[in-house]
């Protein structure tokens, strides 16, 4: 299992690079950012549910220079919408992943814009694990998605992130039993949300 989590955290793909500075990042991290006024987003998964964070925004390994989660999650583990907003791009007719380049474009995903421009993706979801259909309108504790294994990746997980309307990825705040926060990596999360 240790050999899995250094693999995935040594391999999963990046395709965008953070913009603020290791600072920065850490200082979100550790709670020193006041008047923070960005979105408060749910937890991508259904209420009462947890999960261990194994990777989080500027992670050391595989997340260098990223502001994107994952979140370990087994095969058909229940995905819901973190935002609302509206499903502008889904796959889910791949069966395939591993930590092979042939793999990259294999990730099954469903991307949801939201009405500040701003785009969440959910990655690496089973094969015909979409619940929802581009255009369908989402509300945010939705099931969207059942997690999987496709793509670029070692095993079994969710791969979160948020781009604004420009592309760049963002930092993302969460509703947490710890108040609202930037998630840490290697720590548990549970799902407080009620389903809408």
């Amino acid at each position: 299992m240790k050999i899995q989590l250094l693999i995935l955290s040594a391999f999963i793909a990046c395709f965008a690079n953070a913009q603020l500075s290791d600072q920065e990042i850490y200082d979100a991290k550790g709670g020193r950012i006041y008047n923070d006024t960005s979105y408060i987003y749910w937890l991508p998964f259904m209420p009462g549910e947890r999960f261990l964070l194994v990777q989080a925004a500027n992670s050391h390994m595989s997340h260098r220079n990223e502001l994107s989660l994952d979140f370990k999650m087994k095969k058909g583990s229940k995905v819901c919408a973190a935002r609302d907003g509206i499903v502008t791009e889904v796959k889910k007719d791949s069966d395939k992943g591993g930590l092979k380049d042939e793999y990259l474009s294999e990730g099954n995903h469903i991307f949801i814009r939201h009405n500040d421009g701003s785009m969440a993706q959910y990655w690496h979801l089973d094969k015909d694990g979409a619940c929802v259909n581009v255009g369908d309108n989402v509300k945010k504790g939705q099931l969207i998605g059942l997690s999987g294994n496709t793509g670029y990746t070692a095993f079994p997980h969710l791969h979160f992130q948020v781009k604004n309307k420009e592309g760049k990825q963002i930092l993302t705040r969460f509703l947490t039993r710890r108040g609202i926060i930037y998630l840490r990596p290697a720590k548990w999360y549970k799902c407080l949300h009620e389903r809408q």
